[in-house]
């Protein structure tokens, strides 16, 4: 068995590990829109009693635009932040030289000792 076989075994099964994922979350995704669904009538049919058929589709409406509005807040919010602000970036380049390596190499040694980490699964 040469090496190009090995490859294309490993690739091959860590696709279909892949695809089988994405498989599973598609279902999961089609399965949430169905009860979002059902869901929504079941709260339009709720509420017709009360508020009539028109208001009651705008109330449904309503609140699914209110939680569109939420989440394209809370994304804008936690997109924008840096990661590094510009005073500690300042604070670094004022560091003598030799303190400067000494925090790469720190880094470097930290990210290799978290990397290292045996995940749990």
């Amino acid at each position: 068995m040469g090496l190009s076989d090995i490859a294309a075994a490993t690739i091959g099964r860590l696709a279909s590990q892949l695809m089988r994922r994405v498989a599973g979350w598609a279902l999961v995704a089609v399965f949430g829109l169905a009860a979002l669904y059902q869901a929504s009538v079941a709260a339009v049919v709720a509420l017709e009693g009360s508020v009539g058929v028109l208001y009651a589709h705008l109330i449904i409406a309503g609140i699914y635009a209110l939680l569109a509005i939420a989440v394209v807040a809370l994304l804008r919010v936690t997109v924008r932040r840096p990661f590094v602000d510009d005073d500690f970036r300042k604070s670094l380049t004022m560091l003598p030289p030799e303190a400067q390596i000494a925090t790469v190499i720190e880094a470097l040694l930290l990210g290799y000792a978290m990397s290292r980490r045996k995940k749990k699964n």
